[in-house]
C-alpha cells in the first residue's frame, strides 16, 4: 500500500479523537461466539438500533442457535422483514455458517476454538460460508475478546472521505492496516468511534461508478 506510514499516522490521529470522545470506555461485553456471529451479520452496514431490533426478533422467535440453524432461510427473512438491507445475504451467512460449524465441530459450539491461537481462530472464521471481513472481525472482537476492527463499506467510505484511504483500497486491505497500526486495547475504541462517526452523520455518499 502506498504511503502506509502516512496512512498509519492518520489512523492514529483519528484514534486520538475517538479516545477524547470516550475517556472512560466500558469494557466490551463478552458474548457467545455464535451469538456474536449472528449479531455481526445483522450489524454489518446497519445502524446499531436497527440491528438490535433484529436481534430481539431472533431471540423472541428462536429458542436457541440450533433452532435458528435448522430454520429455512425464507422463514428467517419473513421474521426479520424483507426490507432489512441485504436480508438474503445476511440470512445465508447465518444459516450456512451455523451449519458449517455444526458439520465441522459435530456440535453447535465454538468452545474448542478458545484453545487455539488468534490466527487459527480467525482462519476458521474466514473459511465459513459467505463470511465477510466485518463479521469475521466482529466475532473475534466480541466473541473471543481478541483484537480486531470490524470494517464495512460504509465505514471505509467515511475513512476515504477523510483522505485516509483512496478508492483503490479494499475493505480487507484497510482492515489489515488498521489492525496492524493499533494496539490491542485500542481496537474497540476505534471501532466504536468509527461507528459513531458513520451513523451519526448518516451513510457517506459513495463515489460515482467509473464503469
Amino acid at each position: 500500500m502506498k504511503n502506509a506510514a502516512k496512512t498509519a499516522e492518520a489512523i492514529r490521529a483519528l484514534l486520538r479523537s475517538f479516545q477524547a470522545e470516550e475517556k472512560n470506555p466500558p469494557p466490551p461485553a463478552r458474548e457467545d461466539p455464535l451469538k456474536a456471529l449472528v449479531r455481526g451479520a445483522m450489524t454489518w452496514g446497519v445502524a446499531d438500533p436497527r440491528a438490535e431490533e433484529a436481534m430481539r426478533h431472533i431471540e423472541r422467535e428462536f429458542v436457541n442457535m440450533n433452532e435458528l440453524r435448522v430454520a429455512t432461510e425464507l422463514e428467517i427473512q419473513e421474521i426479520l422483514g424483507v426490507r432489512y438491507p441485504d436480508i438474503q445475504k445476511r440470512v445465508q451467512m447465518i444459516t450456512r455458517s451455523l451449519n458449517a460449524i455444526f458439520a465441522r465441530e459435530h456440535t453447535l459450539s465454538l468452545d474448542r476454538l478458545r484453545g487455539l491461537n488468534r490466527r487459527e481462530i480467525r482462519q476458521f472464521l474466514h473459511e465459513l460460508p459467505d463470511m465477510n471481513p466485518f463479521v469475521e472481525a466482529y466475532v473475534m472482537l466480541f466473541g473471543f475478546e481478541a483484537p480486531a476492527v470490524p470494517l464495512d463499506e460504509e465505514m471505509l467510505a467515511a475513512l476515504r472521505a477523510r483522505g485516509i484511504f483512496d478508492e483503490s483500497v479494499t475493505v480487507e486491505d484497510a482492515q489489515k492496516l488498521i489492525e496492524n497500526t493499533l494496539k490491542d486495547e485500542e481496537c474497540l475504541v476505534f471501532y466504536r468511534g468509527l461507528r459513531r462517526m458513520v451513523h451519526a452523520a448518516g451513510k457517506p455518499r459513495r463515489a460515482a461508478s467509473r464503469d
